[in-house]
C-alpha cells in the first residue's frame, strides 16, 4: 500500500523542478584549408595543370625587294643561251693578275693617263652611278674571269660607262684571291679607264666601281673621257 505522504512529496518535487529547454546545436565552423597559404602558393595551386597558350606568330608584311644584281653564273648562262654575238677573245693573264697579292681590306685605285682627277674622285665617291653589276661570290677563278669579261662586254654594248664588280674579301693563304685577280685583270683590259673600291653603301672594300671607255656609234673608243665628262 502506497504511502500518501510520500506520494504527495513526489508530486510537490516534480511540480517545483525547473523546466530545461533543449539548446539548439551550434553548427561547426569549417576551416579554410588555404588560409595559411602564401600568394605564390595560391597562384601555383590555382594554375596547377594549366597549359600555356601559344600565340600563333603573325608574319611580318613582305618587304619591298630591290632588283638583285646578277651573279657570275647567271651572266655565264645568259651568254651561253644568247650564243649569237660572240665576245671578242681577250687574253688575260692570271699569272700577271695574281703577282701582287691584295689584302682583304685594301683600297683599290687605278686610273689611266688622260682621266681627270676630278672624274676619278667622282668615281671613288660613288657620284658616277653604276648601271650594271656582277657578284663573284662562290666563283672559281675561271668562272670569275669569264663573268667579268661578259659584264664589261654587255655594259659597253648597252652604253653603260660605270659598272660594279662585287669580288668580296675571301682569303686564300691570307690573300684575297678574287679581289687580287679582279685588280690584275682590270689593269690588263684596255676598255677600262679607271677603277676604285666602292663607297660603303655600294659594298665598300668588297666591291669595285669600274669606269669604261666610251664608244661612239661606230664603235670607235673615245680616248679622252675628260672632254666628254658632261655625258657621264
Amino acid at each position: 500500500m502506497k504511502d500518501p505522504l510520500l506520494t504527495s512529496l513526489r508530486r510537490q518535487l516534480k511540480a517545483e523542478a525547473p523546466v530545461v529547454k533543449p539548446v539548439a546545436a551550434t553548427p561547426a565552423v569549417r576551416r579554410d584549408p588555404d588560409a595559411d597559404l602564401s600568394d605564390e602558393e595560391l597562384f601555383a595551386k590555382a594554375t596547377l595543370g594549366a597549359r600555356p597558350v601559344t600565340a600563333t606568330p603573325v608574319p611580318p608584311p613582305p618587304r619591298a625587294t630591290k632588283p638583285r644584281k646578277p651573279d657570275a653564273m647567271t651572266l655565264l648562262r645568259r651568254a651561253q643561251a644568247e650564243g649569237g654575238e660572240e665576245r671578242d677573245q681577250v687574253a688575260l693573264s692570271d699569272t700577271v693578275a695574281l703577282q701582287a697579292g691584295i689584302a682583304p681590306e685594301a683600297v683599290l685605285a687605278f686610273k689611266r693617263n688622260g682621266v681627270q682627277d676630278k672624274q676619278f674622285d667622282r668615281l671613288k665617291t660613288g657620284q658616277l652611278v653604276w648601271k650594271a653589276a656582277v657578284d663573284l661570290h662562290g666563283c672559281t677563278l675561271e668562272q670569275a674571269r669569264e663573268a667579268v669579261l661578259q659584264l664589261l662586254d654587255e655594259a659597253r654594248r648597252d652604253g653603260a660607262q660605270v659598272v660594279k664588280i662585287v669580288h668580296g674579301k675571301g682569303q686564300v693563304n691570307g690573300q684575297a684571291l678574287l679581289k687580287t685577280a679582279v685588280n690584275g685583270w682590270l689593269r690588263q683590259l684596255q676598255p677600262v679607264l679607271a677603277f676604285a673600291s666602292a663607297p660603303a653603301r655600294d659594298g665598300g672594300n668588297g666591291a669595285v666601281l669600274v669606269l669604261l671607255r666610251r664608244q661612239r656609234e661606230t664603235g670607235t673608243p673615245v680616248d679622252h673621257p675628260e672632254k666628254r665628262s658632261d655625258q657621264v
